[in-house]
């Protein structure tokens, strides 16, 4: 394991304190909050080199499985939802989609979150730091994509960002960030989608 270094350090303990600010302090103003803290991780993370070689082309049946596995995640999600309303869990679903107002605003925001996010979470922390630096599994990555989200003290959030990790580390893992992009930003205006118009 090579040795991490300070930059290593401050870009795992930034998002603690983004996502505080974020879904705390801010919560009021989620969605705007939330871009500039995602902005401000993808950016750093995207002056590195070895996140920008990550990119790598998405061509058709990569477009057709990004495109799959953004269905597949819906599905998912749709059956969670089931799952949180029968055990009485649905208020906790529903404080989620009320941090996003509708609007032009918000569909131009949730791409750029989603597209700021993968290159941080899964170009900078996953294969960068994670897997390179520290020698560790790229799952871990999904679980501390889960665990960050604990400063919003709701457990269905931190279920869900979980599991959207690891299917999202899993696509950048074997088609690449611009993938794990389209899965992403597909995903949430799948989910989004009759909230936003």
């Amino acid at each position: 394991m090579k040795k991490i270094s300070r930059f290593d350090i401050f870009m795992i303990v930034l998002p603690w304190i983004l996502w505080y600010l974020t879904f705390d302090v801010l919560s009021s103003h989620f969605i705007y909050a939330m871009a500039t803290s995602t902005s401000i991780l993808g950016i750093i993370s995207l002056t590195k080199k070895e996140v920008r070689e990550k990119y790598k082309s998405c061509n058709v049946l990569c477009l057709l499985s990004s495109l799959g596995i953004s269905i597949i995640l819906y599905l998912v999600f749709y059956g969670g939802n089931i799952v949180s309303i029968k055990l009485g869990l649905e208020g906790e679903v529903l404080d989620v989609y009320g941090l996003v107002p509708k609007g032009l605003l918000s569909i131009f925001l949730l791409a750029l979150i989603g597209v700021m996010e993968e290159a941080y979470w899964r170009g900078l922390l996953q294969q960068v730091i994670i897997e390179k630096d520290l020698k560790i599994n790229w799952l871990f990555s999904a679980v501390f994509y889960g665990i960050v989200h604990s400063v919003s003290l709701n457990l269905i959030l931190v279920i869900a960002a979980f599991i959207v990790g690891l299917f999202l580390s899993f696509t950048a893992k074997k088609l690449g960030l611009i993938s794990s992009s389209i899965v992403h930003v597909t995903w949430i205006y799948l989910m989004f989608l009759k909230m936003l118009l």
